[in-house]
């Protein structure tokens, strides 16, 4: 791994744990006869992970799911899984697990993502269920969740085509998905790039927190 990259990868670590000391509190909770430790976290998402960090994830999960992929992840998703943490504390909800998001027999892992920055999916008129399926299906290809946002929303990464290393934002009511654009430059981000941009607006008292990456695309 490149210093750049691992230079970003311990920042992020020492901020999210800088966001867990500011964010995650603990009570104690009389139950009867017991007590209980009760958690509250006020940014979005954070009282499902209470940011933890998963175990790095299986080199031979890894190793099957790349074969079945026909390529390595993309750098820093990878890099991340394997040095850092496979599902835990991130944006939103949490990252998901990759094994989790490897056993979804419905993406077509073999196939490019369809879709460009210049030409992403736009959502489909109520009712149009034909075109709802149509756009589901080209969506799930090339691509993995990684985050729920709740609501029916989530955050994928592109692993296959002409985006791949993006995230991007997807409503699964309204079948469309777009790149999350960088609030500055207007560049698709990175999986690190995404990390970051919730953090830092997580940890600035003047900014809005990241409810949703659907407020840039």
């Amino acid at each position: 791994m490149d210093s750049s990259l691992a230079n970003r990868i311990a920042k992020i670590r020492s901020e999210l744990d800088r966001l867990k000391a500011a964010d995650l509190k603990t009570t104690i909770i009389n139950v009867g006869d017991r007590e209980l430790v009760g958690y509250e976290c006020s940014i979005h998402g954070a009282a499902v992970h209470r940011y933890a960090l998963g175990a790095p994830v299986n080199p031979d999960e890894l190793a099957a799911f790349e074969r079945r992929l026909g390529t390595r992840l993309p750098s820093e998703y990878r890099e991340w899984q394997t040095l850092v943490s496979d599902g835990g504390a991130g944006p939103m909800l949490g990252l998901f697990p990759l094994a989790e998001e490897a056993e979804n027999a419905e993406i077509d892992y073999a196939a490019d993502f369809p879709f460009t920055a210049e030409k992403p999916c736009a959502a489909v008129p109520e009712g149009a269920d034909e075109e709802w399926l149509q756009n589901t299906a080209r969506i799930y290809r090339g691509m993995t969740f990684i985050a729920n946002e709740g609501d029916g929303m989530y955050n994928l990464l592109i692993l296959r085509g002409a985006a791949s290393g993006q995230v991007w934002w997807y409503s699964h009511e309204h079948a469309c998905t777009a790149p999350i654009l960088h609030p500055e430059t207007r560049k698709p981000l990175s999986f690190l790039d995404w990390f970051e941009l919730w953090l830092t607006r997580a940890l600035d008292p003047d900014s809005d927190e990241v409810g949703s990456f659907g407020d840039f695309v």
